[in-house]
């Protein structure tokens, strides 16, 4: 079962500042992990940053990253940056 982890506001340099511990937790985690995006209005370059951040470090660990929720804008840069491969059809 993966473990999921719902993100609220946005994901910009202030936020990613206050994510960096839980994503370095997240990325040395025994499981698959789903971030659910839902609450997530806006995200720039830091919040595209910490998403790669942590899907290396899953990858690396032999587990999986997947967006779910992802709306608006930060649908729209993850899709115009094709990391829409992470983006789940459904919640698991």
């Amino acid at each position: 079962m993966p473990k999921v982890v719902e993100i609220a506001g946005d994901m910009d340099a202030a936020a990613m500042a206050e994510l960096k511990a839980t994503f370095e937790t997240l990325g040395s985690t025994a499981d698959d992990v789903v971030l659910d995006l839902a609450q997530v209005e806006f995200m720039d370059s830091s919040g595209v940053g910490g998403i790669v951040f942590l899907y290396k470090r899953l990858k690396m660990n032999g587990h999986r990253l997947s967006l779910v929720g992802a709306g608006g804008q930060p649908l729209q840069l993850l899709t115009h940056l094709r990391m829409a491969d992470l983006i789940a059809e459904q919640r698991p």
